[in-house]
């Protein structure tokens, strides 16, 4: 091995100075294409982030070619949600360089692993404020192709806001045909990654617009609410499989809390066929607006922001906080009443139903005393008296005495009285009307 490429085989180190001018400070991180550094500018004392071209992909000549023109299309947009490029070069030994600025924070990919989902407030803001930049690149007529979490900065603002910037357009795409930018793309090559890319992306078509961008959007916003991406496997070309044949599930399978105009967003952007997506990025913007409190977006993607909340889609005016707190004071005093009328309503039913059933009941007991057979009390004599035997008789000092025949003249009568005190049920008197004149009469007949 020779010593040049012995020397382009070793990696930069902290304190090297890169074109006479950047002091490399710290290694920020590695990625498949290259290393990024902290830099210091010697002469202004600027820090920037540099990015050098790993040695074994600067070997290859449509890599370097690659990674050269994510300088050059980002120079074509402007947008304060795309990472700036101050300068570009090659080191003293020919590794291509690239100066961006210096971003403070960590990219959606180190979020959702520490996180797993993110709050639907959250998602809507990256996902509004990654619109934003699409709107841009796409009016600049580029098409950036491998949108995906680890692509998606989240600066850190020094407070709880979030500020977005979409990094690597190294497999960008130019479709605007006065555009000088050659797009690399041969045909039929896959380019992407897989869990991101639209299905016309996946079958390696040449005709790839701004629409597969947001596709993309909508697998981000997705995996950012549900905690996964719409298709899962651990198979590259079955993954791909899939994104063709198959439509994604609904979102709220995966989170049931999700309000369905939002799922429905995420169902539209995800639409197999391109036909059915949101035309642009303004379009999609535009329909995530309701669920935002941001200002009025404007064509060119441009706006100021306030904190992202998720509200009613028909609501798109902000209440006062006074006619918000009488709002929320009549609608807690309508529901009061409602629950009061039900419960009396629940009250007076059982009410009524318990006075039917002691009604019933009584009825029911009545009833039974009138059909049940009478009966002798215990103790109780059955009376045998006729009813002459109740008129009361006739004082001794007014009554005619009676002769003694006139005892004998009713022997049965006199045994039956004298032998029973209580009647007897053998044979019953018959009972007698014989009145005192009559009985005088037949005692003085011969």
């Amino acid at each position: 091995m020779s010593a040049n490429v012995a020397a382009q085989d070793a990696p930069l180190r902290v304190g090297a100075i890169i074109a006479d001018k950047y002091r490399l400070v710290r290694e920020l991180g590695r990625g498949g294409m290259g290393t990024v550094y902290e830099a210091v500018h010697t002469a202004i004392g600027k820090h920037v982030a540099i990015k050098v071209l790993e040695s074994h992909v600067e070997r290859d000549p449509q890599s370097r070619a690659r990674f050269l023109r994510e300088a050059q299309t980002a120079s074509l947009v402007e947008s304060p949600h795309i990472v700036h490029v101050f300068d570009s070069g090659c080191t003293s030994d020919g590794t291509p360089y690239l100066v961006l600025e210096l971003l403070r924070g960590e990219d959606l990919r180190l979020r959702l692993k520490r996180e797993g989902r993110l709050a639907i407030e959250q998602a809507i803001t990256i996902c509004e404020q990654t619109l934003r930049a699409l709107v841009r690149t796409h009016a600049s007529g580029i098409v950036h192709r491998d949108l995906k979490p680890e692509n998606i900065f989240l600066c850190d603002q020094g407070d709880e806001s979030l500020f977005v910037k979409v990094l690597d357009f190294g497999i960008s795409k130019v479709t605007r045909s006065e555009a000088s930018l050659d797009t690399l793309t041969h045909e039929g090559v896959v380019l992407g990654t897989a869990y991101y890319m639209s299905p016309e992306q996946a079958r390696g078509e040449t005709d790839v617009d701004g629409r597969s961008d947001l596709y993309a959007v909508g697998s981000i916003f997705f995996e950012m609410l549900a905690g996964r991406t719409p298709y899962v496997g651990s198979v590259y070309h079955a993954v791909l499989v899939d994104i063709c044949t198959r439509d994604a599930a609904d979102v709220r399978t995966l989170a049931p809390q999700i309000p369905e105009g939002v799922a429905l967003l995420i169902t539209r952007a995800l639409s197999r066929h391109r036909e059915d997506r949101y035309a642009t990025a303004a379009a999609f913007l535009e329909a995530l607006a309701p669920f935002t409190q941001s200002r009025a977006i404007s064509a060119d993607g441009t706006g100021q922001h306030s904190p992202t909340r998720v509200s009613h889609p028909a609501a798109v005016s902000v209440p006062s906080s006074s006619s918000n707190a009488r709002t929320k004071s009549a609608s807690r005093l309508g529901k009061q009443l409602a629950w009061g009328f039900i419960l009396a309503i629940v009250a007076s039913a059982a009410t009524i139903r318990l006075i039917h059933k002691q009604f019933k009941a009584g009825q029911a007991r009545e009833r039974a005393l009138l059909e049940a057979p009478a009966e002798p009390r215990p103790g109780a004599q059955l009376s045998t008296v006729s009813p002459a035997a109740n008129v009361p008789s006739t004082p001794a000092a007014s009554a005619p005495p009676q002769p003694a025949a006139s005892v004998s003249s009713s022997p049965t009568q006199i045994r039956h009285a004298r032998d029973s005190g209580a009647p007897s049920h053998r044979a019953a008197p018959r009972s007698s009307t014989t009145t005192p004149e009559q009985l005088k009469l037949k005692t003085e007949m011969p």
